[in-house]
């Protein structure tokens, strides 16, 4: 629903629609890689205990969330250009 109300115009919706599945999959490739990585590594440098990735995912999940709170609750302002 807000990827479809994010792009400017009804031309331009596949094109918004292309690049927010780009930004996803890209994400996905990542983002295993990265925490394997910060998991070895607080685990051999003895960071936190051992413990520091896990420190950091609730930190990117609590920024997650509150990212998400600052979405609006409702489109109803918006163009819908999927119909």
């Amino acid at each position: 629903m807000f990827i479809t109300a994010a792009a400017p115009n009804k031309r331009s919706l596949g094109a918004t629609n292309g690049f927010a599945q780009t930004l996803v999959s890209v994400g996905r490739i990542l983002t295993p890689a990265l925490a394997t990585s910060l998991l070895s590594l607080s685990i051999e440098r003895y960071i936190l205990w051992g413990y520091a990735a896990y420190a950091a995912f609730i930190a990117i999940s609590l920024g997650g969330v509150l990212l998400a709170c600052q979405l609006p609750r409702s489109l109803e302002n918006t163009p819908n250009y999927a119909s």
